[in-house]
């Protein structure tokens, strides 16, 4: 007896989505038996050219997504990673964007950081570049507007940090090994050391660069929206300078030339 519409459709996706090898018999028999074949393709065969299409097409957007950790593993394991990956995480939404969402999460136990143990922080920052290029546009604050700002004024400016912009936390400095990939060099092994990577967009390029801990917290009181006196407060609280005024100055120059800011 043929399935009806709602189970077909069912089992054609189970079918077409599970890892080479491993989709039931039973769903690929009954929905063989629902599609007609010809002379040139068995019913098999052409649920095969949906399946092999399904993984390839994912496999080529995680490619695009991912080229650092590609770099480092090799296409082979990469491709071996993205079958298992793609089983316990197949896409939910309709957009391709989301479908490398969890990589770096399933990488945290995967085999492959037996010999990569910095694979899912590289992954990690390899998923918030993606992230932050399809970031929300916002206007950052310039030099050229500050300067209109009485600078007795410039205590009580609210500001907020762009929304084109993340930090994230890591036990290796992957940004060495994805800007060497990103530039075309062979895949290199980080250093293991604590960094904290800013990562941010302006206009349609995405940057990425090492923070130090004394503009990570200024950046962390900014990203929740405060005025200028708490942002350099919070900045000058990590220094053992005794007159920051010149470091917050040059840093405050950067963020404008960098387009991290926007007014609150």
């Amino acid at each position: 007896m043929a399935p009806d519409l709602t189970n077909l459709q069912r089992l054609l996706y189970k079918a077409i989505t599970a890892a080479r090898g491993e989709a039931p018999g039973s769903h690929i028999a009954i929905v063989s038996h629902a599609i007609r074949g010809d002379e040139r393709l068995s019913a098999f065969e052409r649920i095969t050219i949906y399946a092999d299409a399904y993984f390839y097409r994912l496999l080529d957007c995680l490619n695009e997504d991912f080229p650092a950790t590609l770099a480092v593993v090799g296409e082979d394991e990469f491709q071996d990673l993205v079958r298992s990956y793609l089983t316990r995480y197949p896409p939910t939404e309709p957009s391709i964007f989301y479908a490398g969402r969890h990589l770096a999460e399933f990488l945290q136990g995967h085999r492959l950081r037996e010999r990569w143990p910095f694979l899912a922080d590289l992954s990690r920052l390899e998923r918030t570049v993606v992230e932050v290029f399809h970031g929300p546009d916002a206007q950052a604050l310039t030099a050229d507007e500050m300067r209109k700002v009485v600078p007795a004024k410039w205590p009580e400016l609210s500001v907020r940090t762009i929304p084109a912009l993340q930090t994230l936390s890591c036990e290796w400095r992957v940004n060495d090994t994805l800007r060497a990939a990103q530039g075309g060099s062979a895949a290199k092994e980080p250093a293991q050391a604590p960094a904290t990577i800013l990562v941010w967009r302006q206009k349609t390029q995405v940057y990425y660069r090492e923070l130090e801990p004394a503009e990570h917290a200024a950046l962390e009181v900014a990203s929740k929206g405060a005025n200028l006196a708490a942002v350099c407060e919070a900045f000058a609280l990590r220094l053992d300078d005794e007159n920051p005024a010149e470091q917050i100055n040059r840093t405050l120059t950067r963020w404008l030339a960098d387009g991290l800011l926007v007014r609150s």
